[in-house]
């Protein structure tokens, strides 16, 4: 099974159940937060990995998450399949703590 959204940018990203196993794996404390992933993909910022250009990074602040984290980071690889169509599919995603800055 796989999972599909947009970005904010329209473009389309989608999340396999091998990967979310990874994911899964690698941060256990990320089990019960996949629509969460996808919410993050959905309405989040991103920013370009400054190492792999075909690599974007996601993020989103989440008032629900465990441990104190704020924040879900998700990392998507662009690219592009042999027949022109897009390839965008989610690597992994992680829970971050980001401490806000107090407005000015």
């Amino acid at each position: 099974m796989e999972d599909a959204t947009s970005d904010r940018l329209g473009h389309s990203i989608y999340l396999t159940d091998e990967r979310w196993r990874h994911i899964c794996e690698e941060h256990p404390e990320m089990e019960s937060y996949r629509e969460k992933v996808l919410e993050t993909l959905r309405r989040g910022r991103r920013f370009q990995d400054s190492v792999r250009p075909d690599v974007f990074l996601y993020h989103c602040d989440h008032s629900d998450l465990p441990c104190g984290n704020t924040m879900i980071v998700v990392v998507v690889k662009f690219g592009v399949r042999a027949d022109g169509t897009p390839n965008n599919f989610v690597l992994t995603a992680y829970q971050i703590y980001r401490m806000r800055s107090p407005l000015p």
